[in-house]
């Protein structure tokens, strides 16, 4: 890397526009368990040369014990090791961070974007269709321009440790915490209930079914009545796979997912961070981990896979658990849900 490229990087990543403050967290207590305090210490707990100070210090007493097994059944989880402390990223990697990664690499730009750049105002969204294979690859390059740090994706237990407080299944606790009255919705989180809500604030909208395999090709229908929220927050009509049909087959969706899909900016909902700091790991963008399993869900059912967390914009709420497993991808595929978290270990 040159020394243009270097000086680059560095800039791109200090000056990305995400303000926030250091947040070093010594976790010393039971394999179930972890210190909800911070400990500030002598601020030495996470060196200056780590690209930016969004990096919380995490520690533990070497296992960690799932919320669930893989089937998702609660207080099943099995025991697993953490074998040294780590530190991972508040946010996910934005498009900005990825812009300087490709301009120093030459690595083609995320299909969403137009013509090779950033849509407008999204940069500091998490970028998205990044395969595992690339995310490592990103990874190295920032490993190969730094003395002191390697850095590398999350293993399951590492992200799952990070995002849930002592076994809640969200963040903040066991509830959602969603509710949807008079057309607005509260959610200390980005799922499909937001984009819902949003589509809904003009009803009598006109969707077009677009997807030449669906029964109802080419018909018009309105918004209203193809998509619904309760008050809870739970969306009906999203999608019906059988015949193809339901809000992800229309024209409006399209339209939406092409730009990128319904994500925020990585900073946003911060009633809904985790115990140590992070952002977003309900929702927004499922996120890879290194972990290898055989996924229990979706598409990928039966497949060995890389498992991801977190859920995502086009999630349900119940997808977005912290405690939700059983997802994965193949690591060559890139997805319109699927981001990146990093992680940091000493050299």
């Amino acid at each position: 890397m040159s020394i243009k490229q270097f000086t680059l990087l560095i800039i791109t990543l200090f000056c990305i526009g995400i303000a926030c403050s250091k947040t070093d967290s010594d976790n010393t207590n039971s394999t179930e368990q972890h210190n909800n305090s911070e400990d500030k210490g002598d601020g030495n707990d996470t060196p200056t040369t780590l690209p930016n100070n969004s990096f919380v210090h995490i520690t533990t007493n070497g296992k960690y014990t799932y919320i669930a097994d893989s089937y998702n059944s609660i207080g099943d989880g099995e025991t697993v090791e953490i074998s040294k402390e780590y530190w991972i990223c508040k946010f996910a990697v934005t498009n900005a961070e990825w812009r300087a990664y490709i301009d120093a690499c030459g690595e083609s730009a995320p299909r969403y974007w137009n013509n090779g750049e950033i849509p407008a105002g999204r940069e500091k969204h998490p970028v998205l269709w990044v395969s595992y294979n690339a995310a490592e690859d990103y990874c190295r390059w920032l490993s190969s321009s730094n003395k002191e740090w390697l850095f590398r994706l999350p293993t399951q237990a590492e992200w799952e440790y990070a995002a849930s407080n002592n076994g809640s299944i969200y963040p903040w606790g066991d509830s959602a915490d969603v509710s949807y009255e008079d057309g607005i919705l509260t959610s200390r989180f980005n799922y499909n209930g937001v984009i819902a809500a949003e589509v809904l604030k003009n009803p009598d909208q006109v969707a077009t079914y677009n997807n030449e395999r669906s029964e109802r090709y080419g018909e018009q229908e309105r918004i209203g009545d193809i998509i619904s929220i309760n008050s809870n927050g739970g969306v009906s009509g999203w999608v019906k796979h059988s015949n193809y049909t339901g809000f992800i087959y229309t024209d409006i969706f399209s339209e939406i997912n092409t730009a990128g899909g319904n994500t925020c900016a990585v900073d946003a909902y911060a009633d809904g961070i985790s115990w140590c700091g992070c952002y977003n790991m309900s929702g927004n963008c499922w996120e890879w981990t290194s972990t290898v399993e055989v996924a229990q869900n979706g598409a990928e059912k039966g497949d060995e896979v890389n498992i991801i967390r977190g859920g995502s914009w086009y999630a349900t709420s119940s997808s977005c658990k912290v405690s939700f497993r059983g997802e994965g991808r193949r690591p060559s595929g890139a997805y319109n849900t699927v981001g990146i978290r990093i992680v940091a270990e000493r050299k």
